[in-house]
């Protein structure tokens, strides 16, 4: 039995460690054509231990599900030091407790970018300077088998601190399990909201190196705070003809987030993942801190929830670095898409997917095709949250205040 049995439950979460616990290698992890990381089978190699579907989501049907809240501790947090704010997606929480555990000695796997391939990567942390390319939130699902096979290879003899996704952070966990040395390593994963297809990704980058007539990307910033915390902008930096050129997506109609945010070009397993709503794996989750508790803040609020004995472990280290405020999860979670499920739109989702494979075909088309397949009550919603994009940061943050009190 393999990760390719039919009688799996769920679709692919992407999340690569079937690949990684593979002891003959048999399974590499490819790009299908959809835009997804997905295992890929040599026959030839695989002896049919089992192990990959032991850590795998497909075919768990026994998901832990969060009973109560109780035994989780939320907190508003955010960095002492405005440099660390400055440089990081939220609160820099997560790049505080990087550095503190490689202070105790355990080993980081995060994702940084790599502007070569124009992918976010799993990598390893040994050193301090080694977790900076951790920071930033990345928007695409990132090609972490390499990274997990050096947990798998190593975990007896070193301790490791892994910060990754819901889906990603299940699968280590039920590895760890199986092996019995799950106390003897960190996990921490982020609210998510769901991966989209690296094809969106890949064409947004195409366009842009295309106009600037680039040739790389020396950076990239997903969720750039330069009109503030709480808004999303993606910053690019590219070679360009004669000196690097930053690219600062728009305001209004910016393809990649407009499509990510319609939710039309997820993964399949994002669409009702189980894992997304449960905190029965992780030591801690991390999220940025929506709601109309901060809506005022423009610098970056982040989310901690403690969800282990060892997580309040850690929260403990970090206290000294970090400004903190005990929260009610009423305040945060209905702002997160913690246990939300998403509508499978079928029609309009196959179309986008022909549409990014053409190399002919603009992502501003797309863009355009989404919209037209919104009904009119949809548009209408669209356009005026496009109009409130346009107004002064404290404007905007005043109506999303109202917002925020009219959902209760």
């Amino acid at each position: 039995m393999n990760i390719d049995d039919s009688s799996q439950l769920r679709p692919c979460t992407s999340c690569q460690i079937c690949g990684a616990v593979c002891p003959t290698s048999a399974i590499s992890i490819k790009l299908n054509k959809d835009g997804f990381y997905r295992p890929v089978i040599n026959e030839d190699k695989c002896i049919d231990c089992g192990l990959c579907v032991k850590s795998c989501y497909k075919f768990d049907d026994n998901i832990k599900s969060i009973t109560d809240l109780e035994s989780k501790t939320l907190y508003a947090a955010w960095a002492k030091d405005p440099d660390i704010i400055k440089v990081t997606t939220s609160g820099g929480i997560a790049d505080i407790l990087a550095k503190t555990l490689i202070d105790k000695g355990y080993e980081c796997i995060g994702v940084g970018y790599d502007t070569d391939a124009n992918c976010a990567v799993g990598k390893l942390a040994t050193t301090l300077d080694e977790t900076d390319e951790f920071r930033g939130s990345k928007y695409i699902q990132s090609h972490s088998v390499d990274v997990f096979k050096t947990l798998v290879r190593t975990h007896k003899k070193q301790k490791f601190a892994v910060f990754g996704l819901p889906c990603q952070i299940y699968a280590i966990d039920r590895y760890l399990r199986t092996k019995g040395i799950r106390e003897n390593h960190i996990l921490i994963d982020l609210y998510c909201h769901g991966c989209p297809t690296l094809n969106l990704w890949h064409k947004y980058i195409k366009e842009i190196l295309d106009k600037t007539g680039g040739s790389r990307v020396i950076s990239v910033n997903f969720r750039s705070k330069i009109r503030g915390w709480g808004n999303f902008y993606v910053v690019v930096v590219v070679d360009g003809v004669e000196h690097p050129v930053r690219i600062v997506s728009p305001r209004i109609n910016d393809p990649f987030f407009d499509l990510f945010f319609s939710d039309t070009l997820l993964n399949e397993s994002c669409y009702d993942c189980s894992l997304r709503g449960t905190l029965e794996y992780t030591d801690i989750r991390l999220g940025d801190f929506w709601g109309k508790s901060y809506v005022n803040n423009h610098m970056g609020v982040s989310g901690i929830t403690l969800c282990s004995p060892i997580g309040h472990e850690i929260f403990n280290m970090i206290r000294p670095y970090i400004e903190y405020e005990k929260q009610n999860f009423n305040n945060f979670l209905p702002y997160q898409s913690f246990g939300k499920t998403y509508r499978l739109p079928e029609d309009i989702r196959l179309k986008l997917f022909e549409q990014l494979a053409n190399t002919g075909i603009p992502i501003s088309l797309s863009l355009k095709t989404y919209k037209k397949s919104l009904t009119i009550k949809k548009k209408i919603l669209t356009e005026a949250k496009n109009i409130i994009k346009l107004m002064p940061n404290g404007l905007i943050s005043s109506i999303k205040g109202i917002a925020y009190s009219l959902r209760k």
